[in-house]
């Protein structure tokens, strides 16, 4: 599995799929959140549910939905489609881990 912490700020898996629409808004929304919050220090691990070497790793997570985000024991499946609303969603989910 992969660690949770590295240098002091938690990894993000991020759960993804080439053919998830709703996955692409939330990724770029996670790029802009860590340059501007983080400077870009966040490790955000981009795994495709679509690939063979990543099916262990979603069902040791138990991923069910995309895209879903994990920080370290913290876990959100991010289905909304209202732009705003998903900025306010991953800025808490994010700020809610302590660095």
């Amino acid at each position: 599995m992969y660690d949770d912490i590295n240098q002091g700020y938690p990894r993000i898996l991020f759960f993804s799929s080439n053919h998830c629409a709703p996955c692409i808004p939330v990724e770029e929304k996670l790029k802009r959140i860590n340059i501007s919050l983080f400077g870009k220090k966040l490790r955000i691990e981009k795994i495709s549910i679509d690939l063979e070497e990543n099916r262990q790793l979603t069902q040791d997570y138990r991923i069910t939905s995309i895209p879903t985000l994990i920080i370290a024991d913290k876990r959100l499946s991010v289905n909304i489609q209202e732009e705003e609303i998903i900025d306010a969603i991953l800025y808490a989910f994010i700020s809610s881990v302590k660095i």
